[in-house]
């Protein structure tokens, strides 16, 4: 928002009107947006940058946005990192994950941080079941419910039945299922009204989402072309760019099918990932291979990065709010992936290693299938697991570089 417009002379210019001035009129704005962004853990750096952006498209000059935009991103995210480090687990938020999956299990349409208001959760929630299954009920918070979470107030949960008025019996069911993960539940019982959970909004970013915008007095700027499909929150933009920010916040993760080409100065790298290293080819001379951290080197630029971690997993995945395609993922953000897959649907996780072992899952309606395939003999081996063992398994895979699946006992082995 703008402050009341001061008197100005006519030979004495206003600062509020020039595109700087105008600008540090934001900086609060900004500052709280990225905040909540930030805590939310739903994007990462340069797309809240984009979202910011859009989040004042008209006020101030988008450029302008975008270069106070980053540093206050750095700035929080690293603090958000710093704090998670003393996060005990499961936070609140955890919890209320764990109590959507549940529902979810038991039947009830649950979906988390659903849309952008309650008028669009309940027109839209139906598009949500599965359909092979029969609709029983709903619950869900939206965006705004999330964003005022962060803020400090409760959840407000919706629920209801679909095509009917409120049930009271929806309304215990999902209270129960909140208080069975350890949170308290604030409702007197009257369907007219959503229910209530207070709770500390604590979100960890790992991964992707935990890479923070780097300062380097050695950045340049590139340009950036992209020769293949790569999209998603994830993805680069193309045209100009800084080289530091592609290096430390998009090149690492990149898809094996994706293909860049980069242009500084006057050197030319097309560049691909392959495993732990990106792979720079030029025009005349020879390819060059470099750590997946280190993209400037492909530049010419010095390394300035520290190694990266090296528990690398090629992951193809799919959820409601996410997906990618032979993505390199850390087990950790992998782990946090099959957290977010949902009972009765047809989200999962596929992660194969470095030696080529593959370790692979879905919800099977209300329960978790987690196999290993087998070419050579179209079969898999696997069984119903728990989100304890599936994490166990990824972390071997990545960490280990071996499948463990017989480990779990009980396995069976039947055609793809």
């Amino acid at each position: 928002m703008h402050e009341p417009d001061a008197v100005v002379t006519a030979d004495a210019p206003n600062p509020d009107r020039t595109p700087h001035g105008e600008a540090r009129t934001h900086d609060g704005e900004i500052r709280a947006f990225v905040r909540r962004q930030v805590a939310l853990a739903e994007l990462p750096a340069a797309a809240i940058v984009t979202a910011t952006q859009e989040y004042l498209a008209g006020d101030v000059n988008a450029d302008r946005i975008a270069e106070l935009t980053w540093p206050v991103v750095a700035e929080e995210l690293t603090a958000h990192l710093t704090a998670q480090e003393s996060w005990s687990a499961p936070t609140d938020s955890d919890r209320l994950t764990a109590a959507f999956r549940a529902l979810s299990a038991a039947g009830v349409v649950a979906r988390e941080n659903f849309t952008c208001c309650q008028n669009c959760g309940l027109g839209e929630i139906g598009a949500e079941v599965p359909p092979e299954v029969t609709p029983r009920s709903y619950a869900f918070y939206h965006q705004q419910d999330a964003e005022h979470a962060v803020d400090g107030s409760p959840v407000f949960l919706a629920y209801g039945l679909f095509e009917q008025p409120p049930s009271v019996q929806v309304g215990e069911e999902v209270a129960a299922a909140l208080r069975a993960e350890g949170l308290t539940v604030h409702w007197n019982g009257d369907t007219g009204s959503r229910i209530q959970v207070p709770m500390v909004w604590r979100r960890r970013r790992v991964g992707r989402l935990a890479a923070v915008p780097p300062t380097t007095a050695d950045d340049v700027e590139v340009d950036l072309e992209l020769l293949t499909a790569w999209s998603g929150v994830h993805a680069p933009r193309g045209g100009a760019q800084s080289a530091a920010r592609l290096a430390a916040l998009h090149l690492p993760w990149m898809p094996v099918d994706a293909r860049v080409r980069l242009s500084a100065d006057s050197l030319t790298v097309t560049v691909r990932r392959e495993r732990d290293a990106l792979i720079g080819e030029y025009d005349d001379r020879r390819p060059a291979t470099v750590g997946r951290y280190d993209g400037m080197v492909l530049l010419g630029r010095p390394r300035t990065t520290a190694p990266g971690p090296v528990d690398v997993l090629d992951a193809t995945y799919e959820y409601s709010t996410g997906r990618g395609n032979a993505v390199a993922l850390e087990a950790e953000e992998a782990v946090a992936i099959a957290h977010r897959l949902q009972p009765h649907t047809r989200d999962f996780l596929s992660c194969l290693g470095r030696s080529g072992g593959v370790v692979q899952m879905g919800w099977e309606a209300d329960r978790l299938w987690l196999e290993t395939p087998h070419p050579e003999t179209a079969t898999v081996t696997g069984r119903h697991v728990t989100l304890a063992e599936a994490e166990r398994m990824i972390t071997i895979l990545a960490t280990e570089d071996r499948v463990a699946v017989l480990e779990l006992g009980d396995t069976v082995t039947k055609p793809w």
